[in-house]
């Protein structure tokens, strides 16, 4: 009995100290969040250690401003509470690895100097998004800050939608007319690293086919006999998948499965009848999860002649990942507009090559659904707000009917908007007399 009476005062002592460190670190975390340094004042001996700790959310950075003394050795506990993958760097400095949903690391920073020192997930399009914090080491500026949140820019917004649409080096999804082989359309594609300009002045790494993020657009007709010759120029083994076409097994694109993988400097060639019509797309199916979001993607049309006849026929590509937010392969303000005249009607082609959903919304004008998934709707009905998920190809008919400049984003406002005004999956569709 007394040795379990002296287990038990020992646990409740420990239980004690563990409870007294808890609410010294909570209440630092607390003071920081506040913006309050924490820290000795100059009379005082600096501080030796110190602990933040930081939440990564899906568009956030939690606290948005941090302090810590001068002097102090700065460790920052980093949790990804989101639920995707996010990462957190120091402008100029050293960072996370990436960090999976749930994940986290503790990064030492060590003694910094007195400043105010930014951080930021360095996913393409998050720290636009508003995944940006600063940390405030000495004297508390509240630079750019106001109530714990980040104070937008008038003058980018405006910079931005003065910009657009903006000129940028590339243009991708063109049109590919086919070399004939007798009967036989022929496309070939060539898999290459590439610098690809998203927006103005910035290029990020990408891999292309024929140098174009989204790849050439092909479109044949339904019973058309085609073949499809892949060029491997890039450092890494690839293959192409046809997402949504019905061909034979040993035509589907998945190395190990139906076929060998396409090593670097080796070519393929894939044939097969088009057998089923509609909206499809062609992309890697070897670490696709990567060479999807950095360009091996592309429209796959094929056209029976039952579709209505439009006056516009535009395809809309929707990606996220390396390359940022993109539409066809660009951000705002370098996306393309869709240029209408009153009264015409135009079919628009959503397929989405990106890892997350995208509703895709468009101002004063509703969106008539028509197709899913290559397959017409029986049911054709309206929407103003459509939802398209990976993989997913919906066909839409718009009727140009309100004059003006409408703007037409995706409706998860961090892939559009973020304090510096409108970036990625935004564009405008100008209706005119």
């Amino acid at each position: 009995m007394k040795l379990l009476m002296a287990i038990a005062s020992s646990l409740a002592a420990t239980a004690l100290a563990l409870s007294v460190a808890a609410f010294v670190v909570a209440d630092r975390a607390e003071s920081s969040a506040r913006g309050a340094s924490p820290g000795p004042s100059s009379t005082q001996a600096p501080a030796q250690a110190q602990t933040l700790d930081v939440e990564l959310g899906d568009v956030y950075i939690a606290p948005v401003q941090m302090s810590a003394a001068t002097g102090a050795s700065l460790v920052l506990n980093v949790r990804n509470t989101g639920a995707i993958q996010h990462d957190l760097r120091v402008e100029g400095g050293p960072g996370t690895a990436m960090l999976n949903p749930g994940g986290s690391e503790s990064l030492d920073l060590g003694a910094l100097d007195a400043g105010t020192y930014t951080l930021f997930c360095s996913v393409p399009g998050h720290r636009e998004g508003g995944m940006v914090a600063s940390l405030v080491v000495g004297d508390d500026e509240h630079a750019g800050h106001s109530g714990g949140r980040m104070l937008h820019s008038d003058e980018d917004y405006m910079a931005g939608v003065e910009a657009f649409p903006a000129a940028t080096e590339g243009l991708g999804g063109q049109p590919m007319a086919p070399e004939l082989d007798g009967d036989v359309k022929v496309f070939e594609l060539t898999a290459e690293e590439i610098a690809w300009e998203v927006e103005p002045g910035v290029f990020r790494d990408a891999m292309a086919y024929n140098g174009e993020v989204p790849g050439p657009e092909i479109r044949v007709q339904l019973g058309d006999r085609v073949r499809v010759v892949l060029h491997n120029e890039l450092p890494e083994s690839t293959a192409i998948h046809f997402h949504g076409l019905v061909v034979p097994n040993d035509q589907d694109g998945v190395p190990g499965l139906t076929q060998p993988l396409v090593l670097p400097g080796e070519s393929w060639v894939y044939e097969f009848d088009v057998v089923n019509a509609g909206s499809h797309m062609y992309h890697s199916h070897m670490n696709g999860s990567v060479q999807i979001p950095m360009g091996l993607l592309g429209a796959f049309i094929v056209e029976d002649g039952t579709e209505e006849v439009v006056d516009q026929d535009i395809t809309m590509i929707l990606n996220d990942g390396p390359l940022g937010y993109t539409i066809n392969g660009k951000g705002f303000p370098a996306t393309q507009p869709i240029v209408a005249r009153q009264g015409e009607k135009i079919r628009i082609r959503y397929m989405n090559e990106g890892l997350q959903i995208h509703p895709m919304h468009l101002h004063g004008v509703p969106q008539l659904v028509v197709a899913k998934d290559g397959y017409p709707l029986p049911f054709p009905h309206y929407e103003d707000t459509v939802t398209v998920a990976p993989g997913e190809r919906i066909d839409v008919i718009v009727e140009a009917t309100e004059l003006g400049a409408w703007a037409f984003h995706c409706h998860i406002l961090t892939h559009a908007e973020g304090p510096n005004g409108m970036f990625g999956m935004v564009t405008v569709m100008l209706v005119s007399e």
